[in-house]
């Protein structure tokens, strides 16, 4: 079956995966992504806007206690319940 699941869980990949393209988010070679830098500089943005709307952003429980949503195809949060001083 092909699942999302799966990315970035290869076993063979231990340890610092930084910057060994592991993840191939955009692709590689012929079939990379046209636009990275376009979608890369709209994803830094949107980070930045979040943590400037919300600056004092934390788990309202332990990491430990976060509980996931089951399904073959997605690896998601049932919820994330957060503290925030807002403004």
């Amino acid at each position: 079956m092909i699942s999302s699941a799966a990315c970035n869980d290869d076993p063979s990949v231990a340890g610092d995966r930084t910057g060994n393209r592991s993840h191939l988010a955009w692709g590689a070679g012929t079939h990379a992504c046209p636009a990275q830098s376009m979608a890369l500089v709209i994803a830094h943005e949107a980070i930045d806007q979040l943590l400037d709307a919300l600056p004092e952003i934390s788990l309202a429980i332990p990491a430990g206690e976060l509980t996931w949503r089951p399904g073959p195809l997605h690896r998601l949060l049932a919820a994330l319940p957060v503290h925030t001083t807002g403004r």
